[in-house]
């Protein structure tokens, strides 16, 4: 129970907040790329710096899967 600023007690209820780990992750979006058909594809591009060398990034974006078909089960 805590005061509040003109004295009156309430009682203050604290909810357990949900506990993410990798796995529910990996599971959870799994799921949404199976049902949603897309999935976000990472692929390393090369740009070039002022000094002439040579910087990997990753460039993201959602690709689509491709539909399974009845002959591939």
């Amino acid at each position: 129970m805590e005061k509040t600023a003109n004295d009156k007690i309430v009682e203050v209820k604290k909810e357990e907040a949900e506990v993410f780990t990798a796995e529910k992750f990996a599971k959870e979006y799994q799921a949404l790329c199976d049902r949603m058909r897309f999935r976000i594809v990472v692929n390393p591009a090369y740009i070039s710096r002022d000094d002439g060398s040579w910087s990997t990034i990753l460039q993201m974006s959602v690709g689509q899967l491709p539909v399974k078909s009845i002959a591939n089960n």
